[in-house]
């Protein structure tokens, strides 16, 4: 293996281990719910902590990446993100669920930002479109993860036993996989590196960039936290049935990122990016609205479609904005991570007043706003473009 293949693989695995904690964890959320007797708002409340944590960890990414490095700070935060994750099932209080949530939010906060600013520089140094189908292997990574909790949930074991198992086996081979990226100076551009700060708000040179794909992600933070749970409520769905469901959001969304990199070589980005927030517009309405199964999976599948490779186009073009590329980045994650987190929480909120079909209804009118604001990903660029593989 080369070591340019060899590093393409190795974050790839990155992002396949770090989404596959997630999916684990979606469809015991429901599981969780029932376990601390939590009504809609309340677990709303509680999902807050994620988003807070990771605004936490965002907060420091940059001092921390600028002293260990990013392969260092992979091999670090990945293994935390799933270890952290063991402990939610121990929670015997709303409080205690809150904090454990708390912690696993720091984790993948941190990692969010140095697996992408990794991801780019290996983009940069090789000179190959590989953003797209790195957030492909993360929507390959959180499938299988559902389907693996699903069918766990439905043999029957426990939250706490699936995540004993479980978490740590994704923990052990996150460390491994982060130890297959390239060291600094090995070949590979370090300049991200080198040039980190700690984190700053973003400058008006990316402002409207970061904003530009929050209606696609809120989207997906939707699905990922409370499509189960309404699957489970409203349509009276089996966990295995549960993570079907989820699972063609996620198996659609990681086909379109998989081709996404000879999508933009074919498409103008803005293009691709309206398109993209009319299906999720779209998607998450039929969703919403569906009376069966047949029907979510539709609606799951089209919106799985339209957030695809919004924030893959997003991540690229803020690092090509100028500036150091690992702050652009650090800023594009924090604020359309954070809106992919603070979501769910909300929905939890509307629910609890209107309904959850209401609440995911609503969402629908904020994922036409990546539409509108689609110029802004082809806007600004500082450097040559990419080619695919």
């Amino acid at each position: 293996m080369t070591p340019s293949s060899k590093a393409i693989s190795a974050i790839f695995g990155v992002f396949f281990l770090e989404s596959a904690v997630l999916g684990n964890w979606i469809p015991r959320i429901p599981d969780m719910k029932q376990s601390l007797a939590l009504s809609d708002a309340q677990l709303g409340f509680c999902l807050l902590a994620i988003p807070l944590g990771t605004v936490l960890g965002l907060l420091v990414a940059g001092r921390i990446i600028e002293r260990t490095g990013l392969r260092r700070a992979c091999q670090i935060a990945l293994p935390a993100w799933a270890a952290s994750f063991v402990l939610p099932p121990f929670a015997e209080t709303q409080a205690v669920f809150i904090f454990f949530l708390l912690i696993s939010g720091v984790a993948v906060g941190l990692t969010e930002v140095a697996m992408n600013t990794e991801a780019d520089r290996i983009e940069q140094e090789l000179n190959k479109r590989i953003m797209s189908r790195c957030h492909g292997f993360w929507s390959l990574g959180s499938m299988v993860g559902a389907l693996t909790g699903g069918a766990l949930a439905h043999l029957g074991l426990s939250v706490t036993h699936h995540f004993l198992i479980v978490m740590p086996i994704i923990a052990m081979l996150g460390f491994w996989m982060a130890t297959r990226l390239p060291q600094s100076g090995s070949g590979v551009n370090n300049q991200a590196e080198q040039s980190v700060t700690l984190f700053r708000l973003p400058s008006r040179v990316i402002l409207l960039l970061c904003v530009m794909p929050m209606g696609a992600m809120v989207v997906e933070g939707a699905f990922i936290d409370w499509s189960a749970v309404f699957v489970k409520s409203i349509l009276d769905a089996s966990p295995l049935l549960i993570s079907v469901i989820y699972s063609f959001f996620a198996i659609v969304m990681a086909a379109v990122r998989l081709c996404g990199d000879s999508i933009g070589d074919r498409y103008d980005s803005k293009l691709i990016v309206q398109v993209s927030g009319v299906a999720a517009s779209a998607g998450i309405a039929v969703f919403a609205l569906s009376t069966n199964e047949i029907i979510a999976m539709f609606g799951a599948a089209l919106s799985g479609m339209g957030v695809a490779i919004v924030y893959p186009l997003a991540v690229t073009a803020a690092a090509r904005r100028p500036g150091k590329a690992a702050d652009n980045v650090a800023a594009i994650t924090m604020v359309s991570f954070t809106a992919f987190l603070l979501a769910p929480p909300i929905i939890g909120f509307l629910s609890d007043m209107f309904g959850l079909r209401f609440a995911l209804l609503m969402l629908a009118p904020v994922a036409m706003t990546t539409a509108f604001l689609a110029s802004e990903v082809s806007a600004g660029s500082s450097t040559k473009p990419l080619t695919n593989v």
